[in-house]
Order: C-alpha cells, then sequence, then structure tokens
C-alpha cells in the first residue's frame, strides 16, 4: 500500500506537470523515493508551486477519500503521513522546494535548520522513553545526510 501511495503522490506531479505544458525529462527510482526531473521548459512560480504541491495533494485527497468511506484505516495513515513528511521543509523534500520559492536563501536555512532541531530533540525523547521507531530513525539520518550532500 505504501509504494501505491508513493507511485500515486507522484502521478499527482506529473498530471500537473504536463497540464501546465512541462514533461519529465527523467524518472528515477532508487531507495529514497523516485525523482522526476522534468524538461527544460519552464514554468512560472505559481505552475511550479502547484506541481510541488501535487503530491501531496493527492496523498490527502486518498486520506480523506478513505477516511469519509471506511473510516481511516492504514492507507489513510500511509497517504497521511507520506504528504505530511513530503511537506517538510527539507531540500530534499517537496516542502523544502516550495519554501526555496517562497523565501529568500537566509529564511530557508533558518526553517530548516529548526526542523532538524525539532526532529532531533524528537530523535532523543523516543530513544530516552524506549520508542525510538527504526523507520523514524533511518529516515532523520536520511534527512541529515541530504541537507549536507544536496
Amino acid at each position: 500500500m505504501t509504494l501505491v501511495s508513493c507511485a500515486l503522490h507522484e502521478l499527482g506531479h506529473l498530471v500537473l506537470m504536463t497540464a501546465f505544458g512541462s514533461s519529465p525529462q527523467e524518472i528515477v527510482v532508487y531507495g529514497g523515493g523516485i525523482r522526476i526531473s522534468p524538461d527544460n521548459k519552464q514554468l512560472s512560480k505559481y505552475h511550479e508551486l502547484a506541481v510541488l504541491f501535487g503530491g501531496a495533494a493527492v496523498n490527502f485527497a486518498l486520506c480523506l477519500l478513505t477516511y469519509l468511506t471506511n473510516g481511516g484505516g492504514f492507507f489513510c495513515q500511509v497517504n497521511f503521513l507520506l504528504g505530511a513528511l513530503n511537506l517538510l521543509p527539507f531540500r530534499y523534500f517537496d516542502g523544502g522546494r516550495i519554501l526555496a520559492l517562497l523565501a529568500n536563501g537566509k529564511v530557508c536555512e533558518f526553517f530548516r535548520a529548526v526542523f532538524i532541531l525539532l526532529t532531533a530533540v524528537a530523535m532523543i525523547h523516543m530513544i530516552l522513553h524506549g520508542t525510538v521507531s527504526i523507520s523514524f530513525a533511518t529516515t532523520f539520518c536520511f534527512i541529515v545526510l541530504s541537507e549536507v550532500i544536496y
């Protein structure tokens, strides 16, 4: 179900990208997810924002639809978390790209630093209370590494 949700997320990006006259130059599937590289056609700032929000919008719509039809469940949770995770202001995620379009470099770096700090505090809290999640810890390490490398 998670892979289906990820594929539908990316489909949301692709649908809006093509609706605005752009097309993918390259689609790469790898361990960190799916990366879609648009062609060289420049989209307006607002079209680019819409494309970036498109993936999370699909996830939130699926979550809402699942919640309204059968009261939620795993598919609803996966889509909500996938949409929310992708809107975090890290460079690697859609939220980081959205932030870069809306704010200058110093503001972006401040928000990214605050969110890394908050995530680190959450990790420490979970470790101290014995509730650390392997997937959360892996995701946190991935986020920090992508901020340093990307």
